[in-house]
């Protein structure tokens, strides 16, 4: 069998991060500064991704320029949840309907 290929885009990876960089900074915010060391990337370059994610509600910036996670992660994250509690409930059912006692 051989090798998996490693051609991943280094922007998107970046990109992701940059989204872990952020993340459980959502009550107080990050500078850019932060974000930039913490990914190891110039400051520009971490600007233009933060701006990216901006762009589709990946990441927000406040008005003091902090910037913390935007609405679509945690969104994904609700719609995870509520898709697992449904699964949960159905296994349950299941489990109901097998682990009744005849009668």
């Amino acid at each position: 069998m051989s090798e998996p290929t490693t051609n991943h885009n280094a922007a998107q990876l970046r990109l992701l991060d940059v989204i872990r960089a952020l993340a459980g900074h959502e009550v107080f915010g990050r500078r850019l500064t932060d974000l930039a060391a913490d990914v190891g990337n110039p400051e520009p370059m971490v600007l233009r991704d933060l701006q990216a994610l901006a762009s589709k509600g990946w990441a927000t910036q406040d008005a003091s320029r902090l910037w913390r996670l935007g609405p679509e992660p945690v969104q994904i994250a609700v719609q995870f949840s509520i898709g697992l509690r449904a699964a949960q409930a159905k296994v349950s059912e299941v489990e109901q309907r097998y682990t009744r006692l005849p009668g």
